[in-house]
């Protein structure tokens, strides 16, 4: 019995733990899930099971406080200033999009906008939606 437990155990990670920053304050659900698969990628061994995923975010602030917060930067030569530009109009555009699909779901109820892979057989968020607290209503 003890042999067994132990080649159960092999096939699971152990507790790794690491941390990512990001360059400024955002909202942009496409930044921070680049970012956290880029820490999945660097962190867990492909070759053994996961068991469970824990992410913490800090130093989080209001979206007001961010755009009040003023920083300056260093120009040089070395830097792209008008991609930077560009990248800060996607993420602007993003955060736009974001508060139309808020703004939507909440007049409109949260099925009004899903997910096309939620319409298939197996997809389970609309019935999920109609639930109060995990339980039908």
């Amino acid at each position: 019995m003890r042999l067994q437990q132990t080649i159960t155990e092999e096939k699971y990670q152990n507790t790794h733990i690491g941390t990512i920053n990001l360059d400024h304050h955002t909202s942009s659900t496409k930044i921070i899930m680049d970012a956290t698969m880029q820490l999945y990628e660097r962190v867990i061994n492909k070759e053994l099971l996961t068991r469970r995923i824990n992410v913490t975010a800090n130093n989080v602030i209001n979206v007001s406080e961010a755009e009040k917060k003023k920083s300056y930067e260093q120009i040089d030569l070395f830097t792209d200033y008008h991609q930077k530009e560009q990248e800060q109009l996607e993420e602007k555009k993003e955060r736009n999009l974001q508060k139309a699909v808020i703004s939507i779901k909440s007049k409109y109820g949260k099925n009004a906008i899903i997910k096309g892979m939620n319409l298939q057989e197996a997809g389970t968020t609309i019935d999920r939606n109609s639930q109060v607290g995990g339980h039908r209503a």
